[in-house]
């Protein structure tokens, strides 16, 4: 995907600047996935320019069970790495998150523990976040050129152990279509990070 910026839990993880993000999934019948994903990034050279880290590469896995009354269960694990070189005393950002999910047709309610100290946060292991998405089809299909509509929102808490100062809300809402087998889309995003730091 091209992006105008990468955006991740509502900050930007560009300085703005536009993102090329690519990735691959694999799932099985049985319930077990796995995937990954990598971005060009800036946020942690922006902060600290003795820092070189470019590139955010995620890997991730888990199972998901279809539950009675179209409920699913996905519970699995997610690595963010950040390859580069940082200076004496930086705190890695590597992150490492256990998550759990609970959907109900087109409703999610999901929650993300970190293992680790959380995107190079010190002293940070235990934190969490969680959030709520709504993404409804409104058209399964427009006509031969233009295919699914989608609507979607979300509202998401990051909550930093140790270092409440950090802790913020996001929100993000948008809608998508697919053209000649392209998805298109645009979404508008916000957080209160900054006035909570």
């Amino acid at each position: 995907g091209i992006y105008s910026q990468y955006i991740f839990r509502g900050l930007t993880q560009t300085n703005k600047d536009p993102a090329l993000l690519g990735g691959f999934d694999y799932s099985h019948s049985s319930g077990i996935y796995l995937g990954t994903w990598a971005s060009n990034i800036s946020w942690i050279s922006d902060g600290n320019p003795d820092a070189s880290a470019s590139v955010e590469g995620a890997y991730y896995g888990g199972y998901k069970w279809a539950l009675p009354g179209d409920l699913m269960l996905d519970l699995g694990a997610l690595y963010y790495w950040y390859p580069g070189s940082y200076p004496a005393g930086f705190t890695n950002p590597d992150t490492t998150e256990l998550y759990a999910a609970l959907s109900w047709k087109w409703l999610t309610g999901k929650y993300s523990y970190s293992i680790g100290n959380t995107f190079g946060v010190a002293n940070s292991h235990g934190s969490g976040y969680a959030e709520l998405n709504a993404s409804y089809d409104v058209f399964d299909k427009v006509n031969d050129a233009i295919g699914k509509v989608t609507v979607f929102a979300h509202v998401g808490q990051q909550k930093f152990r140790h270092n409440g100062f950090y802790d913020y809300t996001d929100w993000k809402i948008g809608g998508s279509m697919e053209v000649h087998g392209l998805t298109v889309g645009i979404f508008g995003t916000g957080t209160n990070a900054q006035s909570a730091a």
